[in-house]
């Protein structure tokens, strides 16, 4: 058995362990690979790249932190289909400076590795890979993450195709409050999320606050 063979049957043993679906996989890398925590974003039409699952509240958070900001390793990841790695987030400098700020309500530190998910040229979102202290993971660890990153999209596109399969509740409330905002302001889709994306960074809030508080009606973006 190669080393490849036996990492995808520790994974999918994880994957199984820990309930099968995509939110069991971060908790699955986090099982057979050396790291702390684990998340998926996915690259949402016009909305940007959208968390979809994290192995805990930290990586949550860090993950709404970039969506907020529009910006950030994976943002990058996605777009160059190459990963991109942190050695420390408390330090990325100016590169991301709408995600350092979001950081900042977050006590956030070690490393971080996004890997994009892709297939045939078409990028679905990212797997985030992160450290508990400042550092790059180091090449093999990498290169069994892009492994599992490989594991990943083939599980995503056959979510893709398979009926029934929703996408999570965050994402759908995020798009129900776009259009929301498109009906309130009579603008493209795009804009409505930019509106929603503003709106939270200027709040400190998380993409998905603002938009629990427009469907509940406590925003209204007519009014501002």
């Amino acid at each position: 058995m190669t080393r490849f063979e036996d990492l995808t049957e520790r994974y999918l043993a994880a994957l199984r362990a820990t309930g099968g679906e995509i939110a069991a996989a971060c908790e699955a890398c986090v099982r057979v690979l050396p790291v702390r925590r684990a998340a998926i974003v996915i690259d949402e039409h016009d909305a940007g790249l959208q968390p979809w699952c994290a192995s805990d509240l930290m990586a949550a958070g860090i993950e709404a932190a970039q969506a907020t900001a529009g910006e950030g390793p994976a943002v990058d990841a996605v777009a160059t289909g190459l990963p991109i790695g942190v050695a420390d987030l408390t330090d990325i400098g100016g590169r991301w400076p709408g995600f350092a700020a979001a950081l900042t309500h977050l006590d956030a530190t070690g490393g971080m590795l996004a890997v994009p998910l892709h297939l045939d040229g078409v990028r679905l979102g990212a797997l985030d890979l992160y450290r508990d202290t400042p550092g790059c993971l180091d090449i093999r660890t990498g290169t069994a993450a892009l492994h599992i990153a490989d594991l990943i999209t083939a599980q995503l596109v056959l979510m893709g195709s398979t009926p029934g399969v929703n996408r999570p509740m965050p994402s759908r409330v995020l798009h129900q409050a776009a259009g929301m905002i498109v009906a309130q302001l009579d603008i493209p889709i795009p804009d409505a999320y930019t509106c929603l994306r503003a709106y939270a960074f200027a709040h400190g809030l998380s993409l998905a606050e603002v938009a629990d508080a427009v469907i509940a009606r406590r925003v209204r973006f007519d009014l501002d």
